[in-house]
C-alpha cells in the first residue's frame, strides 16, 4: 500500500516537473529574440530606375533590389521575410536568390510620399523606401545599412535629375512599442534651367508685354486697358495651369507668391490706365502724359521691392 502511494507520487510530481519544463519551453520560445541578444539585419537597395513619378498623386514608381544579410544563429531566413514595406504596396515582389544567410527580392511597385511645394517650382524631393518587421519590435530585430547600396547609372525620371541618395534606420513608435525601420532615401531635383523657361519665362513675357502700355500715347487709353486685361487674363491660365501639375495644398508655393507679384503690377498697370482715361476724358492731356512718365519711374521702383521680397522669402 506505501509502495502504491509512493509511485503515484513519484508519477505526480514528474508530471508537475514536466508540466513546468513544457512551460518554460514555451517561454523561451517566445523569448528566442531577446532585448540581451536582438538579431542584427542589414539591409541593402540597388535602385534600378525611377520608372514615374506623378505629384499630383503624390506618387511615384520604383524598381528596385532589395536584400538582406542576416546571422542564422540569430534569425533564420522565414522570420526574416516576414517584413513590410510601410510606404507602398508593391506591384510585384520577387526572390531571386537564396542562401543561407542571404535573401534577394527584385521589386516593383508604387510608393507614397508627402510631398513639399514650398520651392516649386525649383523645388526638390525626396522619395523613400521604408520597411519595417511585421512581428518582432526593436527589442528583438534592429536592421542595420549595408554599405553595398547604389543608385544603377543608368537610372533616370523624365524631367528630374537624380542627386544622392542615404540610408538610415530609425525607431518608430506605435504607442508603448517600438520597431526598427530602414529608410533608403532618393533625392530628385528639377533642372534649374528647364524650370525656369517652363515656369518664370513665360508670364515675364506676358508682364513685359502689359508694361508696354506705358510706353502708348495716354490718347489712346482704349488701346491701353485693352492689352493691360487681356494679358492679365493670360496671366491668370498660365497661373492655373502652372498648378495644375500638383495637388491642391493648403499654403503658398513660390509659383503663387510669384504670381502674386504679377498681379499687383498688373494692378497698378489698370489703375494708371483708367486714371489716365480720366485724365484724357477731362481735357487734360499734358497732365496725363506727366503723370504717365511719374507712373512709369513708380513702377520701376514697384518691380525692385516686390523682387526683393522674393529673394527674402
Amino acid at each position: 500500500m506505501q509502495l502504491k502511494k509512493l509511485t503515484l507520487t513519484v508519477l505526480f510530481s514528474v508530471l508537475v516537473l514536466s508540466f513546468v519544463l513544457l512551460l518554460h519551453g514555451k517561454a523561451a520560445a517566445q523569448q528566442t529574440y531577446t532585448s540581451l541578444n536582438r538579431a542584427r539585419v542589414y539591409v541593402g537597395v540597388w535602385l534600378v530606375n525611377v520608372e514615374k513619378i506623378d505629384l499630383a498623386a503624390s506618387s511615384y514608381r520604383l524598381d528596385f533590389y532589395l536584400w538582406f544579410k542576416f546571422n542564422p544563429a540569430e534569425i533564420d531566413s522565414n522570420t526574416v521575410k516576414e517584413f513590410e514595406i510601410v510606404n507602398g504596396a508593391p506591384a510585384k515582389t520577387e526572390i531571386i536568390a537564396q542562401e543561407e544567410n542571404r535573401i534577394e527580392y527584385r521589386i516593383r511597385g508604387e510608393f507614397m510620399k508627402t510631398f513639399d511645394f514650398t520651392r516649386y517650382p525649383f523645388e526638390t524631393h525626396t522619395l523613400t523606401i521604408e520597411l519595417e518587421h511585421k512581428r518582432l519590435n526593436a527589442s528583438q530585430l534592429v536592421f542595420e545599412t549595408d554599405s553595398e547600396t547604389a543608385v544603377d547609372e543608368t537610372a533616370n525620371v523624365a524631367g528630374w535629375e537624380i542627386g544622392g541618395f542615404e540610408q538610415t534606420v530609425v525607431e518608430h513608435s506605435y504607442g508603448n512599442e517600438a520597431y526598427s525601420r530602414y529608410v533608403f532615401s532618393l533625392c530628385l531635383k528639377r533642372p534649374m534651367l528647364s524650370a525656369f523657361v517652363k515656369s518664370v519665362l513665360p508670364i515675364s513675357v506676358i508682364t513685359t508685354i502689359s508694361l508696354l502700355t506705358f510706353f502708348i500715347s495716354p490718347q489712346n487709353f482704349g488701346q491701353r486697358i485693352g492689352l493691360a486685361v487681356s494679358t492679365l487674363m493670360a496671366a491668370s491660365a498660365f497661373h492655373l495651369s502652372l498648378l495644375s501639375g500638383i495637388p491642391p495644398i493648403g499654403y503658398l508655393t513660390l509659383a503663387d507668391r510669384m504670381m502674386i507679384s504679377v498681379y499687383a503690377i498688373f494692378l497698378y498697370n489698370l489703375s494708371v490706365s483708367v486714371y489716365i482715361m480720366k485724365l484724357v476724358d477731362a481735357k487734360k492731356a499734358e497732365e496725363a502724359q506727366k503723370f504717365n512718365t511719374r507712373a512709369l519711374k513708380v513702377l520701376a521702383i514697384l518691380i525692385a521691392t516686390l523682387v526683393t521680397i522674393q529673394l527674402v522669402m
